[in-house]
């Protein structure tokens, strides 16, 4: 070995040690922060942005809400998946609460439809508070087409418009997604931040004003709202090719904005006719809640006091609205209609195409 090289090799060596040092000292002294939310709580294998710690606060092995589901379908069994935000999870009074699982607009559904006495019925919730669209479709692909539904509900809220435009996270492919302020750290930086102690307090200083900028460029709404729809119907698509594929039905519920939550930018009317258009050329329905919302003789009970998220009784009205809606177009087994069929002479509350 020559003597350049060994300078080389002893000056590594040492540099090894030394940071080696550093990352000891940093992880026993505790100066790193705790890793953000959307870092922390990333799905172990990466196909998420974030999801919900497995078997904690009523969740299920997989992290999502209810019990815990056979992936491959029992034998005559209908099986409903729902996708979408906190409105699917069931989101409560305030930002960190929920409802009662039971209260949530899917499992009012499962119940039921399990009273008609018919085939064995499942409603699988796979919302994570937070997703919009493009998250939603990865759901969809990962974890929702496994259980081999039947039928899948795509919620769409309000708040996907801001969500989307907002830069906090963007698609990298199809199959995962990393948040903005990641993206721009570039792969290896990406890897010493969540790996190394001593890393996340270098990078502590820069992702903060990073984070700062980018909330509130996503309060401005800056991004083209043209490019926006296009992003959500790109999505919503995809969303609607996978189920095609499959062989499922898929149905997008558009639910009506609470007071507190409303985004500028997000036109319900722009939001039912840019899902239409999707929906056009596809196997896909659109069921709209706002008629059945506003047609409430009291829909200030509809929402908790705090006008962030709905109460119980909203839900109950999403899921009865969902449950004429899916009768009328004939999308339940013979067996769970409360008329041959599918025949009806009535138009669903909430029938939107």
């Amino acid at each position: 070995m020559s003597p350049a090289t060994r300078v080389l090799a002893l000056g590594a060596v040492g540099a090894v040690l030394v940071l080696g040092g550093l990352e000891l000292a940093a992880r026993v002294l505790g100066l790193a922060s705790p890793l953000p939310e959307e870092h922390a709580d990333f799905d172990p294998v990466g196909l998420l942005p974030w999801k919900y710690e497995p078997n904690v606060d009523g969740r299920n092995a997989l992290g999502f809400r209810g019990p815990d589901r056979e992936i491959r379908k029992p034998p005559g069994t209908f099986r409903i998946v729902g996708v979408g935000g906190g409105f699917t999870y069931g989101s409560g009074q305030g930002i960190d609460t929920a409802v009662p699982y039971e209260a949530t607009f899917l499992a009012r559904l499962e119940a039921a439809l399990t009273e008609r006495g018919g085939p064995p019925v499942e409603a699988i919730n796979l919302g994570i508070p937070g997703y919009w669209p493009e998250p939603d479709a990865l759901v969809l692909r990962h974890h929702g087409l496994h259980y081999q539904p039947d039928l899948v509900l795509a919620l769409v809220t309000p708040n996907n418009f801001h969500n989307t435009a907002s830069g906090s996270t963007r698609r990298v492919g199809h199959e995962y997604m990393l948040s903005s302020r990641a993206r721009h750290m570039g792969g290896l930086g990406w890897l010493l931040y969540r790996r190394s102690h001593v890393a996340r307090v270098f990078f502590a200083h820069p992702l903060a004003r990073a984070r700062d900028r980018e909330r509130n460029a996503g309060d401005r709404e800056e991004d083209d709202p043209e490019i926006v729809w296009a992003w959500m119907q790109d999505a919503w698509g995809r969303m609607v090719d996978m189920t095609r594929a499959a062989g499922v039905r898929i149905v997008f519920v558009q639910i009506p904005s609470v007071p507190r939550m409303h985004r500028q930018g997000d036109d319900p009317a722009e939001r039912s006719r840019r899902l239409r258009q999707v929906c056009a050329t596809r196997n896909c329905s659109v069921t709209d809640v706002l008629p059945a919302f506003k047609g409430h003789p009291a829909p200030e009970t509809l929402l908790h006091s705090d006008g962030r998220n709905y109460s119980e009784a909203g839900y109950a009205l999403v899921a009865d609205v969902i449950l004429r809606d899916l009768e009328a177009r004939g999308l339940l087994p013979d067996e769970l209609m409360p008329f041959p069929a599918g025949r009806s002479t009535e138009e669903p509350a909430g029938r939107a195409r």
